[in-house]
């Protein structure tokens, strides 16, 4: 080392001090992802638990019965010894297990410390009809009792969107799928939505592995892949599931009703029309997503995809919050307007055409010339050529009469170009020199003559022979 130059030696070792930094790191990385590990690890590891048994009457008063399935009851209960209020959930021992009801109890507890998923206490005993365990209480009852028939307004479903990914996005990482995502599984705890609980763990299940249907969920909530699952038949539980989920929760917040019956393209005309949006196979968007902003419906092409793997995520959703999410511009349906609003607008709409038809036929665009062509032409008179004995003279006379008060042409006109009916053709020369000179004579006595000359012309103009033609 004494023949080594300094500059080098100190190069040597900050080398060495740099690798010892990198060395420690990577120690520290792994080291971490051990603990992480072995916290999922724990988490889906599901203990054995003896389960005390009591009655609930020895310590619990029954306010009420909040819900009650048929799987299981909410009580509202008054917890004598500590005077708090509280929710005890009691599941039937005959249409459950005990290691499902310790699993359902250890995915709740273990994940209760997001803010957004309901807290769960570590109270649980067994009766001779129910495994209960306590739970929080929800002062606003779920989502279905708070979403209207037109659904809620776009500042509430934004909240309602952004805690519900955050809970989902929460179990997704700790690698769990909730697969029962329905509005009576989401509490509300603040009038403004400000503060929502993700509940009801039942059929949590760790993401990967083999699972029956779950017969619990709603028809128009299952996705496809699951929808098309025989009875009976196993598949990969994945996350993506609950991604779809959370489109139709966050549809019906927005709407009021789910956006089709059930995601089967054959049988669901709705469902089909939105595939054929979302496949970019027309560019016409379903009726039942026009009011939505361009923005957001990319959300749900995303969030809707019918390939699994191709699905957003739940956490996607930020990526709109600060747009816009309904079009103001889109009328609302025929079934929530009014009789009232619907006349105004149909009432609106023909004035509208009048005051189009009033602005066309008010053109001068055309000469006195062709305005004489155009009231004495027998097509403009009547709608087919008919004989002499079938014209109704009296409508003819009526039209001739329509149109010189609209037109005016005793003022913006000359007589001659009233009078000029020269694209006859020669063999009507008689009829023409009668015409014009029975117009010169009502021109120079009054408008009336001159109508009834026109009518005579159009009459026989009519009686004329088929060989006759315009120029």
């Amino acid at each position: 080392m004494r023949n080594i130059p300094k500059h080098i030696a100190m190069k040597l070792s900050e080398s060495k001090s740099d690798t010892s930094i990198i060395a420690n790191l990577y120690k520290s990385i792994n080291h971490n992802y051990r603990r992480l590990s072995n916290t999922s690890s724990l988490l889906h590891r599901i203990p054995d638990m003896e389960i005390p048994s009591m009655n609930i009457a020895d310590e619990y008063d029954i306010e009420k019965t909040i819900a009650e399935g048929c799987f299981a009851k909410i009580f509202l209960a008054h917890h004598r010894p500590t005077g708090t209020t509280v929710v005890l959930k009691a599941i039937h021992t005959e249409l459950t297990t005990l290691k499902e009801f310790v699993k359902e109890f250890h995915y709740n507890y273990q994940l209760s410390h997001h803010p957004n998923i309901l807290s769960c206490y570590q109270v649980k005993f067994q009766t001779n009809e129910y495994y209960v365990y306590a739970q929080e209480h929800a002062p606003f009852g779920d989502l279905a009792a708070n979403v209207g028939a037109n659904g809620l307004q776009e500042s509430s479903c934004k909240k309602i969107a952004e805690q519900l990914s955050s809970a989902l996005g929460f179990m997704h990482l700790k690698g769990l799928v909730h697969r029962d995502l329905k509005l009576e599984n989401i509490l509300v705890f603040a009038p403004d939505f400000s503060r929502i609980k993700l509940c009801d763990f039942g059929t949590t299940t760790r993401e990967g592995i083999l699972v029956n249907k779950n017969n619990k969920t709603w028809i128009s909530f299952l996705p496809p892949e699951v929808l098309e699952v025989v009875k009976n038949e196993r598949f990969i539980c994945k996350s993506s599931s609950d991604s779809w989920q959370f489109g139709i929760v966050l549809y019906v917040c927005l709407i009021g009703s789910t956006p089709w019956k059930s995601a089967d393209w054959v049988r669901d005309g709705k469902y089909a029309a939105f595939m054929k949006y979302q496949k970019r196979e027309t560019t016409k968007i379903p009726e039942n997503f026009r009011r939505f902003t361009p923005r957001l419906l990319r959300a749900f092409r995303r969030i809707f995809d019918h390939n699994e793997e191709d699905r957003a995520k739940v956490s996607d959703i930020m990526k709109y919050m600060k747009n816009k999410w309904m079009d103001n511009k889109i009328t609302t349906s025929k079934s929530t307007s009014n009789i009232a609003s619907n006349t105004q607008q149909q009432a609106s709409s023909d004035q509208d055409s009048i005051k189009y038809i009033n602005h066309r036929e008010s053109r001068n665009s055309f000469d006195g010339r062709l305005r004489a062509r155009r009231m004495t032409s027998f097509g403009g008179l009547t709608p087919e050529p008919a004989p002499v004995s079938g014209v109704d003279q009296d409508s003819i006379r009526n039209k001739v009469w329509e149109w010189l008060e609209s037109n005016d042409l005793n003022r913006h006109d000359s007589m001659d170009d009233v009078v000029d009916f020269s694209f006859w053709n020669k063999s009507e020369s008689k009829s023409y020199q009668y015409s014009k000179r029975e117009s010169i004579i009502g021109a120079c006595s009054t408008t009336t003559t001159t109508a009834m000359t026109l009518t005579t012309t159009a009459r026989d103009t009519s009686s004329a022979s088929s060989g006759h033609r315009y120029k």
